[in-house]
């Protein structure tokens, strides 16, 4: 058997109070193929949100998957100075693995470090110094510091920017392997390091087919009726500066077929300011979050399903994307809208709707249109591509076997 790290301080999993993610599937599944997974996290994560208490450094959990849960601190804002402490905290506290007992800390053969955050790529060296045999793994969920410095409007002189920028040059260079959910990653990452003699490979984002219980009431938890006779548009996510909403809440709202609803499920920090967009049209609903399990019956109530990601002028997406909220999107079996600027995705490979650019009104408007003069056999036609494509591309099971070969060939 092979042991594996798995680093990154916001794994979360059933098994610590939290819900299962990448990780924990990749690390229940990857043990068929002779690894022995151990999961390293904080105590606590602010998406999903979680909060392990407990007294001393660190705490062990086994209850399947084995998982390490560094002493982290907490903080209130995920743009704020105390996200950036804890980045310092997990990684001045990811030295401590050594000096554990190697019963729940085995020597790795491999170690696998997820960003973001980019910061434990300072603790490689010293891992490389104690296991020279061991590989290195740098898995891309996002592009740091482009997406801070598209989305959060930081200057690429900024100090911070160039610092992260070191660091995500130094990760590609000490890689033996980068892994990305994102598709085309491999272009900026030559770009980065000015050559392209590094090993990559795309593996997706994944998806636990759901257990679904037994219909679930919605009126349990949303005070709305949501009418089968009318069109409805659904969006269920995070409200954040990402994931834009107002230009289809626009187009909704001043359509001139009041029959089109849209219905927005979730919470965030953009929530208020939709909220405020959303009260000057009776069509456009922003609804609350609500509990997970309810999501799928919330998803089967739609017509067609809209998401976003960046603006027209965001260039950090141009290298594609792999939106968990896609593949509930195409579990759902709905037709879908996504605004992005990249045909570098789930929702083209599976023809189960149409790419348009962020911000363009027209282009949403014609598509809604498209989607609403079809029958219901034509649009299920569309809903199937997408379910089609995520039990043959996105299961856990697809891509542990993936992982398993890209692993394989390091060795």
């Amino acid at each position: 058997m092979k042991n594996i790290w798995i680093l990154n301080q916001y794994i979360t999993s059933p098994e610590i109070d939290g819900d299962g993610y990448r990780h924990y599937y990749l690390a229940k599944r990857l043990h068929q193929f002779g690894y022995n997974s151990l999961l390293v996290t904080s105590s606590f994560a602010h998406a999903p949100y979680r909060h392990n208490k407990y007294k001393g450094l660190y705490k062990y959990v086994n209850k399947g998957v084995p998982t390490i849960i560094l002493k982290g601190n907490k903080y209130g804002i995920a743009s704020g100075v105390g996200r950036i402490f804890s980045w310092i905290v997990y990684s001045f506290q990811l030295y401590l693995l050594p000096f554990i007992s190697s019963k729940k800390v085995p020597k790795p053969d491999i170690i696998l470090l997820s960003s973001l955050p980019l910061l434990p790529i300072l603790n490689v060296p010293f891992f490389k110094l104690l296991y020279p045999k061991c590989k290195f793994v740098f898995e891309v969920r996002d592009l740091w510091p482009l997406s801070g410095i598209e989305l959060g409007g930081y200057s690429p002189r900024n100090p911070f920017m160039q610092f992260l920028a070191f660091l995500e040059r130094m990760a590609y260079r000490k890689a033996d392997l980068v892994i990305s959910v994102i598709p085309r990653a491999d272009l900026h990452i030559a770009k980065v390091l000015g050559h392209d003699k590094f090993r990559f490979e795309w593996i997706t984002n994944g998806y636990e087919i759901p257990k679904l219980e037994k219909e679930l009431d919605l009126s349990d938890v949303l005070d709305i009726n949501i009418d089968p006779s009318d069109f409805n548009i659904g969006y269920a996510g995070t409200l954040v500066v990402a994931n834009p909403l107002d230009t289809i809440i626009n187009v909704v709202g001043r359509h001139s077929n009041r029959r089109i609803k849209l219905y927005v499920l979730g919470g965030g920090p953009e929530r208020k300011s939709l909220v405020a967009l959303a009260d000057q049209y009776e069509n456009v609903h922003i609804l609350n979050r609500i509990p997970k399990k309810y999501v799928p019956f919330f998803l089967a109530k739609m017509d067609l399903l809209y998401m976003g990601k960046g603006g027209k002028k965001t260039k950090v997406y141009e290298f594609g994307t792999s939106q968990l909220k896609t593949f509930d999107y195409f579990f759902a079996s709905k037709p879908i809208i996504q605004a992005l600027n990249s045909m570098e995705n789930p929702v083209t490979y599976s023809g189960a709707g149409f790419v348009i650019e962020p911000e363009d009104k027209v282009a949403l408007r014609e598509k809604i249109d498209y989607f609403a003069s079809l029958s219901n056999e034509e649009l299920k036609a569309y809903g199937i591509k997408g379910y089609k494509y995520l039990i043959e591309n996105c299961t856990y099971d697809i891509i542990s076997n993936k992982f398993h070969k890209a692993l394989k060939d390091l060795q």
